[in-house]
């Protein structure tokens, strides 16, 4: 490795420091110097450039806490269940303002704020305005548009937020395995795409869309990892991009590093430092020939981490999951690490990270689990009314948190931090 004229200025100088204390022979001297630079330069790559290190306040000791210590309130909206739609295994939901957008194995539905059916997103076809196929939908909040990601015949569909069809844009055949997308508000589209495989030969790990007549037009702008899931579809990352304090950020698989978006680059700008270690290339191309989930069992075994896995966002807080276990919760200045949450009025552990922490994931439970969670709820007048109104067969329950200002200040001194 190569280095610059001061770090070999300096580790001359410290080498003959060295050698007088020591009163060393030559040959002595000699290897001491080379081990000297060898971990000068191994210890500068080490270190992320340029990167602003997240100040965890309790990196080794993470927290258990009740979710209301970090909530004021949750909201719970039981959707309502009648002929017109009747769901059935929720895939995501969405909000903007008072329209929830659920998609399930059958389609894509409106409820209001009351959780009252509105009307369907389009319909399963293949006439003008149908699809086939939903891989993931987005939504292009300014505009009050819906849009249908369908990467098996390469097209994007947009909706008005009743139901109209407006209008669709093609996908090149490189760019048709969309995992997520998220619309930045200048117009661009940003592109996530799980590891490639046996199927998808993918080169992007995140491509960015403009529009160009009735075609959407990418660039790359991060490589896919160098390494494969083989026969398995694997996304690998749950939610890896979020809005945040008016910054786009980007997670990347195997990496502890915050990526931002701006003017169509994307850059390292925040590094997570924590206990578990990174899987570097040489180990990537090393095992590269693996199954993605043998690979897992080695990382596994050898202590090796999976990084950020996982980003989400509030109007004041960035949660990360990390390794899969710990919960991150900054507010861009300040982390804390959460082990596990528990709610106390379900009497039930979950994290932060699956779903109703933001508008891009509201969170959803199922009638069934509320009925059988009527005495769990007991000690709660709104939840027990909740349950007592539900049958087990009815729609889904979604649910928002409503987090507290100064969260993470108030959980320092709570938990002496």
């Amino acid at each position: 490795h190569l280095l610059s004229r001061r770090q070999r200025q300096m580790c001359i100088r410290d080498s003959f420091n060295m050698k007088l204390m020591l009163n060393i022979n030559r040959k002595s001297y000699s290897l001491i110097v080379t081990v000297i630079i060898l971990m000068s330069s191994c210890r500068q790559q080490s270190l992320p450039n340029s990167l602003e290190a997240i100040n965890i306040i309790n990196k080794d000791r993470p927290i258990e806490l009740d979710i209301y210590d970090i909530v004021d309130s949750i909201s719970y909206i039981p959707l309502e269940t009648s002929e017109k739609c009747l769901l059935g295994e929720l895939q995501r939901t969405k909000r903007d303002g008072d329209f929830y957008f659920v998609e399930d194995t059958k389609g894509l539905f409106v409820f209001g704020k009351d959780g009252r059916f509105l009307n369907e997103i389009g319909h399963k076809g293949n006439a003008p305005g149908e699809y086939l196929y939903m891989d993931n939908f987005y939504l292009d909040r300014k505009n009050k548009q819906v849009c249908i990601i369908n990467n098996v015949q390469k097209r994007i569909l947009r909706y008005a937020y009743d139901g109209t069809y407006i209008s669709m844009s093609y996908l090149e055949d490189k760019d048709a395995n969309i995992e997520s997308a998220m619309l930045c508000d200048g117009g661009e589209l940003l592109a996530f795409y799980p590891l490639p495989n046996d199927l998808f030969h993918v080169d992007s790990e995140y491509r960015v869309f403009r529009e160009k007549g009735d075609t959407l037009v990418s660039e790359r702008i991060m490589d896919a990892k160098a390494l494969t899931t083989k026969d398995a579809f694997y996304p690998f990352l749950y939610f890896p991009m979020v809005t945040f304090n008016n910054k786009y950020f980007l997670a990347s698989v195997f990496s502890n590093e915050l990526y931002q978006y701006e003017n169509g680059k994307t850059f390292p700008v925040y590094h997570v430092d924590t206990s578990a270690t990174i899987p570097d290339e040489a180990f990537l191309d090393e095992h590269k020939d693996l199954d993605f989930f043998e690979l897992l069992k080695i990382m596994n075994q050898r202590n090796i981490g999976t990084g950020i896995t996982a980003l989400e966002a509030s109007s004041d807080y960035l949660f990360a999951l990390i390794d899969n276990r710990k919960t991150l919760v900054w507010d861009g200045e300040k982390g804390i690490l959460i082990s596990t949450t528990y709610n106390s009025d379900l009497n039930l552990y979950s994290s932060l990270l699956t779903g109703g922490s933001s508008d891009e994931h509201v969170g959803y439970l199922s009638a069934e689990f509320f009925c059988e969670k009527k005495e769990d709820s007991a000690g709660s007048k709104a939840l027990s009314e909740l349950a007592d109104s539900l049958s087990e067969d009815d729609n889904p329950v979604l649910f928002q948190y409503h987090f507290k200002k100064d969260a993470v200040k108030s959980l320092m001194e709570k938990y002496k931090l």
